[in-house]
């Protein structure tokens, strides 16, 4: 399913998106930097009033901020590397080629996952340095803590990209995709945080689970076990993936 070939050209097609990898680079890393020099000056600026930028608190804020933003590149990612072939009308060339379909999937999905994840893990570092470098008189960010703030962007990324190729796969188009993923990760998965008659069943939602893999404070009453959080947002990424391999090795051309 995985041919090195396929997902080194797609690769290399993401990488020619100017436009989409800028968006990605100021969401993440972009957004790590400026929050943390605004921190900076409002320290200096007035420092009885503003404590220092890093600390565990401020790194706990900056990564969950950092998320958020991965899921929506991850989405944008995704979403391109799952449309681009369709598209462009390379699709049906390489598949009337003999190409095999799912292994044209498989690049999609682990071409994206090569771009958003170094990116991700890029802002994760800043965000940890910064926080240990300018945590002042505040506790620093322990090696638990780092460690599980990346997992959460990482796993956030991952999940994302993943979903954004499936989506995009079986919606087959770009725009549609992307708004269908950006108003499930900002929009529903919030409200349905909130809605108590849901119960423990809201523990399947993939910002619980996320939540719970960056040992962040809980958003709602509901625990999840770190190992079920991580088959949470396995099994979610899983099912996009097997919807997008499905509609891409039945689609007609």
């Amino acid at each position: 399913m995985f041919d090195p070939r396929l997902i080194s050209a797609e690769v290399l097609k993401l990488r020619r998106r100017r436009g989409m990898l800028s968006i990605a680079v100021l969401g993440t890393l972009g957004s790590m930097l400026i929050g943390f020099t605004v921190l900076v000056i409002q320290h200096s600026s007035n420092p009885g009033k503003y404590g220092p930028a890093g600390g565990l608190a401020n790194y706990q804020g900056a990564i969950d901020f950092l998320a958020l933003m991965a899921l929506v590149a991850g989405a944008i990612i995704g979403a391109t590397a799952g449309t681009q072939d369709v598209e462009s009308g390379v699709f049906r060339d390489l598949a009337a080629t003999g190409r095999s379909r799912l292994a044209l999937f498989g690049s999609r999905v682990t071409g994206a996952w090569a771009l958003a994840l170094p990116i991700t893990a890029l802002a994760a570092v800043f965000a940890g340095t910064a926080s240990v470098v300018l945590a002042g008189s505040l506790a620093e960010p322990g090696a638990g803590a780092l460690i599980a703030g990346s997992a959460l962007a990482l796993s956030a990324a991952a999940l994302s990209t993943a979903m954004g190729v499936g989506v995009a796969a079986v919606v087959g188009s770009r725009g549609p995709a992307i708004g269908i993923l950006l108003a499930f990760f900002l929009a529903v998965q919030p409200m349905l945080q909130q809605l108590a008659f849901l119960g423990d069943g809201r523990g399947v939602l993939p910002s619980i689970a996320l939540n719970r893999i960056g040992d962040l404070p809980p958003v709602s009453d509901i625990h999840v076990a770190l190992g079920g959080a991580i088959a949470i947002v396995i099994a979610w990424a899983a099912a996009a993936v097997a919807a997008g391999a499905w509609r891409t090795r039945t689609r007609e051309i």
